[in-house]
């Protein structure tokens, strides 16, 4: 058994937004659709094959123009020579699998861009960071990138020991999940516009009966 790197992500965001995301069929929302602009854009295409990606995987469009509206491709990106996109890593050693957005030579290296919305003022998000880690650890590098597709910032992340460790703890806690059990909620901002939200406040013994 297997978690994924997105479940891991979902996992730092909220447990039971996990556990819905497992249980349903993926929904479209901005991050995928900034992820077919960038993807289209550093592989010479253009933000019409971007859509024409996006439609055939998700069949909607309003996410997408409102995604191409504040997507800024940055010059910064020039320093890092493309190798190569969407790429499968697995590792049954660690349990841990995903697809990286794109993998990047910097100063003689090959590491690893995942792709975020809008940056913070300063670093990276924590769920960022542990995005990037999981492929760290998957290519066995210690350091990586996260472009912000909205306001174009390119950083550049160093992972510690801590961020590894911290991964496997998240690895170990979508694996129980997927072993039936039911995660706490978690009160937060994100709360009032996840589209489990409804699901969430029922009670325990009903909301995941919504999956079945």
């Amino acid at each position: 058994m297997f978690a994924t790197v997105g479940e891991i992500t979902s996992y730092v965001v909220c447990p039971r937004l996990c556990y819905f995301r497992m249980m349903d069929k993926v929904k479209p929302n901005e991050l995928h659709a900034v992820k077919e602009i960038y993807l289209s854009l550093r592989k010479g295409f253009d933000e019409e094959w971007a859509f024409e990606r996006y439609k055939q995987a998700f069949g909607e469009e309003e996410k997408f123009k409102r995604a191409l509206e504040s997507f800024k491709l940055s010059p910064s990106l020039n320093q890092l020579r493309p190798l190569d996109w969407e790429i499968r890593l697995v590792s049954e050693r660690m349990r841990l699998r995903g697809i990286l957005d794109e993998l990047v030579s910097f100063n003689g290296r090959s590491l690893p861009l995942v792709l975020s919305l809008k940056s913070p003022e300063e670093g990276v998000w924590f769920k960022d960071r542990i995005k990037l880690t999981a492929f760290c650890m998957l290519l066995n590098v210690n350091a990586g990138f996260v472009y912000h597709c909205f306001d174009g910032e390119l950083r550049n992340v160093k992972v510690g020991r801590r961020d590894k460790y911290y991964v496997l703890k998240l690895v170990e806690r979508v694996i129980r999940l997927k072993k039936g059990f039911l995660p706490e909620g978690r009160e937060g901002k994100f709360c009032e516009r996840c589209e489990y939200r409804d699901a969430c406040r029922s009670e325990p013994s009903t909301f995941a009966s919504k999956f079945l």
